[in-house]
């Protein structure tokens, strides 16, 4: 059933002639002929008795006519609710995150989302990045916040914020007595390092490849906090983002310590399937990332339509 069909023959029953629809629709009377006969002809019924001057509703007219109000008020209540600029209960959506964004970098963004929204159910996969870029490109989640750089001709992103990756050693460690060191000397030590699939082990990698250097002994974790608990019992040393590493740094569990002549960062960014249209409820979490990140700007340009 053709919807515009329906609202021709809404428009016939309740002026009483195709002349007088044609004029309420703004358009000619064939087309709305030609519609009501094509809905006559989908549902194997006569709809009007039609005469010269008149037009009456037929049994099987009188009783489409009673769903078609109620299709129109469905469509009238659907419109209205997704045009309001409150959210109501009984929708929800999945988004990704990193570890450490949901730690450090959400908590205070989605406690106010929640406080404003109850309604709206909340999904979050945490994973590292590989796998959120994944679900992305299947769509079941809507954005994620991944480590950057992330480059796939499907997948657009905007950095958000960027973490330094200090070289951390617990207070017992030869090297916590240092204020510098060499990256050689650094390799000789047993590292704990992400896992070898991450985007911060690659930036680990790069900058030990470009010094002509390999690590020696190395243990690899996904968990920055399980990385940062054998750094302060003295398993090893490692290179942490520095948003997960700050209490431990205040409470001197752990000590940061320069590389002469090296620097590590990474950064975080919010990344969606290319082309992918944005709900009121995702876009409302995301103007709070935004908000308290910035990214704004660069994230509103790329989800322009193209001209």
């Amino acid at each position: 059933m053709n919807l515009q069909h329906l609202r021709y023959f809404l428009a016939v029953a309740r002026t009483g002639g195709f002349t007088q629809a044609a004029r309420q629709m703004n358009v000619t009377q064939p087309t709305v002929s030609s519609a009501v006969s094509e809905l006559e002809k989908s549902m194997g019924v006569q709809l009007f008795n039609r005469d010269n001057r008149h037009v009456a509703l037929t049994t099987e007219g009188r009783l489409l006519l009673s769903y078609a109000v109620q299709v129109e008020d469905l469509l009238e209540e659907a419109s209205e609710r997704l045009q309001r600029s409150d959210l109501e209960p009984g929708g929800g959506f999945q988004f990704g995150a990193v570890d450490a964004a949901v730690i450090y970098l959400l908590p205070e963004i989605l406690k106010e989302y929640m406080r404003r929204y109850p309604g709206v159910a909340l999904k979050t996969q945490v994973a590292p990045s590989r796998y959120l870029i994944d679900d992305l490109l299947m769509q079941r989640s809507e954005f994620a916040l991944v480590h950057l750089p992330y480059t796939h001709p499907k997948i657009d992103a905007v950095p958000i914020y960027r973490d330094d990756m200090p070289l951390v050693v617990g207070p017992a460690h030869r090297f916590a007595q240092y204020e510098s060191v060499a990256l050689a000397e650094v390799v000789k030590e047993p590292l704990i390092l992400f896992h070898a699939d991450s985007i911060s082990r690659k930036v680990i990698d790069e900058k030990l490849a470009e010094a002509g250097l390999a690590p020696g002994a190395v243990m690899e974790l996904r968990s920055p906090e399980a990385m940062r608990k054998l750094v302060e019992a003295g398993v090893g040393i490692s290179f942490l983002p520095r948003l997960t590493i700050r209490d431990s740094l205040a409470s001197g569990a752990l000590k940061t310590v320069e590389v002469r002549g090296v620097a590590f960062e990474r950064e975080i960014g919010v990344a969606w399937r290319r082309g992918r249209y944005f709900g009121q409820a995702v876009r409302l979490l995301l103007e709070a990332v935004f908000a308290a990140y910035g990214g704004r700007d660069e994230w509103l340009q790329k989800i322009a339509p193209k001209s």
